[in-house]
């Protein structure tokens, strides 16, 4: 296929600049054969122009899906000590990769994953339904998690009782025994028949026995709606319906728990984050077909964030780029969640677990910024646990964004910062705790920035080197790949709702870098490179001799930038630039600055 003048003009424009906007134009014009084709292309260019220093979000929910139902991302061992080991190896694992919430498994099918008042012990904990594991995993993954300063959200799955046949005897006797009455086998699968009043009390003082018992940091629902299948409810409907329209009674009776629950728990806990994993499609939109929450399983999501009920969707948009034909299409969903958010959080849920989403997983999380979502949730943890770099697209750690209508106070800064040269490339920060707030606020976690340039751009999320629980006010940095002789520590406050105080900074000299500079009278210079013997970067040294603007990028051999090395304001003396060109082919390259008036270029050649 020929593709005419204007359309190769808007291909070429959207490869060379915005990757995410060139999604939303690209299936427009494109028949989906070809631009499946050119996603393809733009994904793999995409990558090389992550690896410089291309903008990345400070303020974003990182979230995974934790399942423990059928073991599904749990461990097969039923030895307590080794299953400890693989959640704990979980947590690290997120962490190190800057995931910042954890969405975990505590209620798969009318069972439990921590000390219920209500229910029996999962089977996935020792073999046997009800059996007492003698430790406690939703109080372990929450310590584990907020050591590294992590949010756990209780992920709850509301109506759905079980799949497959009755369970077994278990002390307490699981709810299917217990209350007969309660539940209906659609198919496969037992479900609470929600508009019976009794059914909505009890899964409201399983899920308030979670809130009043664990220092959790949100509650999310999950399978809270009617099934697929269709429920025979006429008795409850006769019984209970009140002469409403039997589709309005049914999302009401959802609705009615939903209320309950927030006002309940807020009682307790004000600032408890509540939110839910709702069905993709709210409603037809008229592109591709999928099961619709609010007509067919009665999910009026959309409600609960009118109504002030819930802070957070995570919709499970689990879906590819530009499918139209026989699925929803990943951009007109989620966009279409994001019209609809009333002043709440929407977490975009990707269905990682499906192999044409996995192949996108990059592209989907560059779409999910463009629109303004606030971060992703990935189903499930075993879909991306080889992954999690994500092609760099979570290279630096992020904060999880404030929800002003529960908490919009600043907590106070820490007190002054105090740094020590330990050696030559390593430094020892300190500080004190702040005062509390205004509103009696103290610090739960401390953020700690490192910065070349002053004032340290807290905004720039490559600026963070931790996110730190506040019991803990000190922090040693070591510095490998100097770029400058000196540096900027900067560490601010964030309090139980994520509101960031001012930082507090202190700068450092690093002297051997220093001394070196001190030895020559300055001038505008690019020095030769040299390559790290023991991994894949290149040092480039370079000298400028006036305050300017500097930009170090490395360009291939018909000029295209491939990575951008250094884009900052910078005083004068003597830097060493770090470029990690890992993922650069072999082949021949230059590096150009440009600082000021004063521009200069080097070959360069890569052997990978």
């Amino acid at each position: 296929m020929i593709l005419d003048f204007s359309t190769s003009i808007l291909i070429t424009k959207c490869i060379f600049f915005n990757f995410p906007v060139r999604v939303q134009l690209l299936k427009t014009f494109l028949p989906h054969s070809i631009y499946r084709l050119v996603l393809l292309f733009c994904s793999f260019f995409t990558i090389q122009v992550h690896c410089g220093e291309k903008p990345f979000l400070k303020h974003e929910i990182r979230a995974v899906w934790i399942a423990t139902v059928s073991g599904l991302d749990w461990p097969k061992s039923e030895d307590p000590l080794e299953q400890q080991q693989s959640l704990r190896m979980m947590v690290d694992r997120l962490h190190r990769a800057h995931f910042n919430t954890i969405f975990f498994q505590v209620r798969g099918r009318a069972d439990a994953m921590y000390r219920s008042h209500y229910e029996p012990w999962s089977q996935q904990l020792t073999g046997t339904l009800g059996q007492d594991p003698h430790w406690d995993p939703l109080e372990f993954i929450l310590t584990e998690a907020h050591a590294r300063g992590m949010e756990v959200h209780a992920w709850f799955n509301t109506f759905l009782v079980k799949t497959g046949p009755k369970p077994a005897v278990s002390s307490p006797l699981h709810v299917i025994l217990q209350h007969p009455e309660w539940v209906q086998q659609t198919e496969d699968e037992w479900w609470f028949d929600p508009g019976i009043p009794a059914v909505r009390d009890y899964v409201l003082n399983v899920a308030m026995d979670i809130v009043k018992n664990y220092d959790i940091d949100g509650m999310h629902f999950d399978y809270i709606r009617y099934p697929a299948k269709p429920m025979s409810d006429e008795a409850t409907y006769k019984r209970y319906g009140k002469g409403l329209p039997k589709d309005e009674w049914r999302r009401e009776n959802i609705n009615n728990f939903v209320r309950a629950f927030h006002d309940q728990a807020l009682l307790i806990k004000p600032m408890l984050k509540i939110g839910s994993a709702p069905l993709g499609v709210y409603m037809d939109i008229g592109k591709g077909r999928a099961l619709q929450g609010y007509a067919e399983v009665f999910q009026d999501s959309r409600r609960w964030l009118r109504e002030r009920m819930q802070d957070y969707l995570a919709p499970q948009v689990y879906w590819s780029l530009g499918d139209r034909s026989t699925n929803p299409d990943f951009v007109l969903i989620a966009n279409d969640w994001l019209k609809n958010s009333y002043g709440r959080q929407i977490v975009v849920g990707i269905g990682a677990y499906k192999q044409d989403v996995f192949e996108e997983i990059p592209s989907l999380i560059d779409t999910s910024r463009t629109i303004g979502a606030m971060g992703n949730s990935f189903f499930r943890y075993e879909s991306i646990h080889d992954i999690l770099d994500l092609q760099g697209r979570y290279r630096y750690p992020a904060t999880i964004p404030p929800m002003p209508w529960k908490d919009d106070v600043m907590p106070n800064a820490p007190q002054p910062v105090h740094v020590d040269n330990v050696v030559d490339g390593i430094f020892h920060i300190q500080w004190q705790q702040p005062l509390p707030a205004s509103d009696g606020d103290r610090a739960k976690y401390f953020t700690v920035y490192r910065s070349p340039v002053k004032p340290v751009d807290v905004d720039d999320a490559a600026n963070i080197l931790a996110i730190i629980p506040a019991s803990v006010t000190e922090f040693t940095d070591t510095i490998r790949l100097a770029s400058s002789s000196k540096y900027y520590y900067a560490v601010s406050s964030l309090d139980k709702g994520n509101n960031e105080s001012t930082p507090a900074v202190e700068s450092v000299v690093i002297p051997e870098i220093a001394n070196l500079a001190k030895q020559f009278s300055l001038e505008n210079k690019l020095g030769r490179h040299y390559p790290d013997r023991v991994s894949s970067v290149v040092f480039i040294p370079y000298e400028i001799k006036e305050r300017s603007p500097v930009v170090v990028k490395i360009l291939d051999d018909r000029n295209h930038e491939m990575l951008t090395v250094v884009d900052a304001v910078q005083s004068p003396g003597l830097y060493i630039a770090s470029a990690d060109v890992q993922r650069l082919k072999t082949g021949n390259y230059s590096y150009v600055i440009v600082a000021g008036d004063f521009t200069d270029r080097k070959v360069l050649r890569i052997e990978n």
